[in-house]
């Protein structure tokens, strides 16, 4: 069984963790062909460095939730309904 960090540490990351995601801006990064990576600030590569194509915009940006989620559920060990609340901040603005 994981050893659980403390909660404020815990809201800490998470915290750190949308800020990172929102600062992607996948719909101004895909016009100007930059590429896409995200870690976490637990040390773990969520998304390795990948171009973004604008053809696929939405099915990157869904790749993108599906990785954060499984991230979330299995190094933090965090809630379905922890995680969506999480994803719904983050991709609030998309």
């Amino acid at each position: 069984m994981k050893s659980r960090r403390p909660t404020a540490l815990e809201t800490q990351i998470l915290v750190q963790l949308v800020t990172r995601i929102k600062s992607l801006n996948i719909s101004g990064a895909l016009e100007s062909g930059k590429t896409m990576d995200l870690k976490c600030p637990c040390g773990e590569i969520i998304l390795p460095p990948t171009p973004f194509i604008p053809s696929l915009r939405d099915r990157q940006r869904g790749f993108l939730k599906a990785r954060i989620k499984k991230h979330l559920r299995v190094k933090h060990e965090l809630s379905e309904h922890t995680i969506r609340n999480i994803l719904n901040q983050s991709f609030a603005s998309d």
